[in-house]
């Protein structure tokens, strides 16, 4: 669904505006009318290392996005300071919208896991995103925690934390495992090949690169041998994304299970 811009930006400044930041491991909510969001850290470990999550509480009926959410919708942003972000996770998402509109994200609530190096004192977070119903609001704000004045994990936090990361896809395992990867000719598609269970429905695909590449939700799929061969749109390849540096993930469902891991391209 295609964000109406004028509308959205109106509403930004009055519905998603944050309370003032809580200096603790858990910063205030910032409301939207499609939901809630807040940063939760727990305590640094020995290293510097700090778990976070943040933790996105969607309204019955609203949406937001994956990382790569295809032809409609923009994926999330999420800038630190007062820390080094080193890894964002992201569950395998859903494919919602209609048969002429879609994408994927969520139609739940979600954490994203967040892996961060802590210098000392405050951290804060500027995020952007998105949340849709009948039409998408840009939710743009900062949330500022400081994990470090805690000398122990709150337990809320700590099973909200750790119950995003358990929300994680597993990584490759035999019988559901990445292939390879094949540009077509006129590089307007990537053929996908991969090992899953045959069922009904069969898997959900997607796929997400680097900067400067963006794919569509798979459409042609069929199986072949042990596996399948899925077709995933190319929207666009830039000539100065890096593969070598930032390798495509395939991330698939299947009934239950879900996994991601790099693609190895042919």
């Amino acid at each position: 669904m295609k964000c109406r811009t004028l509308l959205a930006t109106a509403l930004l400044s009055l519905l998603a505006l944050p309370l003032p930041a809580a200096l603790a491991a858990s910063s205030d909510w910032t409301r939207t009318p499609g939901g809630d969001l807040r940063l939760v850290a727990l305590p640094p470990d020995r290293d510097g290392a700090v778990r976070a999550v943040l933790d996105i509480r969607l309204n019955a009926g609203w949406t937001t996005y994956w990382r790569d959410p295809g032809g409609a919708g923009v994926p999330p942003s999420l800038t630190v300071s007062g820390a080094t972000l080193e890894t964002i996770g992201f569950p395998v998402p859903k494919r919602l919208g209609t048969d002429d509109l879609h994408y994927a994200g969520y139609d739940a609530p979600v954490g994203l896991p967040l892996r961060l190096r802590a210098a000392t004192g405050p951290i804060t977070a500027a995020v952007f995103l998105g949340v849709c119903k009948e039409i998408c609001i840009p939710v743009q704000t900062e949330l500022t925690v400081d994990p470090g004045r805690e000398r122990s994990a709150d337990p809320l936090e700590e099973t909200i934390v750790a119950a995003a990361e358990a929300a994680l896809p597993a990584a490759a395992s035999a019988g559901l495992e990445p292939v390879s990867g094949r540009w077509s000719a006129d590089g307007k598609t990537l053929f996908v090949r991969f090992r899953a269970p045959a069922g009904t429905p069969p898997p959900e695909v997607y796929v997400s690169g680097p900067a400067g590449v963006q794919f569509g939700l798979a459409e042609a799929m069929t199986r072949k041998g042990d596996g399948y061969l899925a077709e995933v749109p190319v929207l666009f390849r830039s000539k100065h994304a890096d593969l070598s540096r930032t390798p495509l993930l395939l991330a698939l469902r299947a009934g239950a299970r879900t996994m991601e891991a790099p693609l190895p391209l042919e």
